[in-house]
């Protein structure tokens, strides 16, 4: 392969899924406790991040990326004479391109014959794992890593993730929303229904019933596909929980009599977005596919 394609850990693409596509994750650090820092994922496993997260009430931090993951990441591969393309999550959320870009530029100094392209994917979870795959299969048909570039720039304009948190405490603690929303949404058992497109977290509307919003969001997405043109040949569609995966039956049924789609792919959200949502968090992810 010409390139070897890198993702931040905010893709929530699995370890195998990554390995058996020749995709590096460059994970993001989590804490549960305020002080240790592990790499998700590596050091904390899924498993028991959730386990600890959930049952013992925690609020977790986590730290982006730093230069020296990038570098250390990124020399083996230009030191082998290949090229690099690193997808981030988007810019409005964390800084972790800038550390990227910084590895960049000393690489440029460096090995100035080799090209290192980063994208900004104005996108997280899911929707970033859709663009990295994406990504995997234009180089697997032989394009440049140039114009696989380019053309990951074009696609992640048309990503769009509908979803719905559980509560807003979460949200309330990260600095999203102030105490006083977030007091009076607990009130009245308020869920937020939020789209995120381009790199901008709109809110969608709320709702108080589990069902209720899993509804919005199928017609939420239905809406976004009808405006698109979209079709099962020119768009992925996947659907991720952080702790629920007992709702995908029933979002997958919803989805399937709005929009007449059958969706059976879906991934876990991890620690870098969870941390941030809380647990009970679900959603759509779309993007249009490189060669629709």
């Amino acid at each position: 392969m010409s390139f070897q394609i890198f993702s931040d850990g905010a893709a929530d693409i699995p370890l195998d899924v990554a390995a058996d596509n020749c995709v590096r994750i460059i994970p993001f650090y989590v804490s549960l406790d305020g002080h240790t820092y592990e790499k998700e994922l590596y050091d904390m496993p899924l498993e028991t991040y959730y386990r600890r997260f959930i049952q013992e009430k925690l609020y977790p931090r986590t730290s982006l990326p730093s230069v020296q993951d990038y570098l250390d990441a990124f020399l083996p591969v230009v030191e082998e004479g290949r090229d690099v393309l690193c997808f981030t999550i988007t810019n409005t959320l964390s800084g972790s391109i800038q550390s990227a870009q910084v590895a960049k530029e000393m690489l440029e100094q460096s090995h100035p014959d080799r090209s290192v392209c980063l994208v900004n994917s104005f996108l997280a979870t899911g929707a970033q794992y859709q663009l990295v795959m994406e990504a995997v299969r234009m180089r697997d048909a032989g394009f440049s890593v140039t114009e696989t570039a380019q053309k990951m720039d074009e696609l992640k304009q048309t990503g769009r993730i509908f979803f719905m948190v559980g509560g807003l405490d979460h949200l309330q603690k990260g600095g999203r929303i102030g105490k006083v929303g977030a007091a009076a949404g607990n009130i009245l058992k308020i869920k937020p229904l939020i789209v995120l497109q381009g790199g901008e977290i709109n809110l969608l509307g709320v709702t108080r019933s589990r069902k209720s919003g899993l509804k919005k969001l199928c017609e939420a997405a239905d809406a976004y596909l009808k405006k698109e043109n979209g079709s099962p040949s020119t768009h992925q569609i996947t659907m991720g929980t952080t702790n629920t995966p007992e709702e995908l039956p029933e979002f997958q049924s919803l989805f399937a009599k709005q929009t007449g789609w059958e969706i059976t792919s879906h991934f876990q959200i991890g620690a870098t977005i969870s941390s941030h949502t809380g647990p009970d968090t679900i959603g759509i992810c779309l993007l249009k596919k490189y060669d629709a």
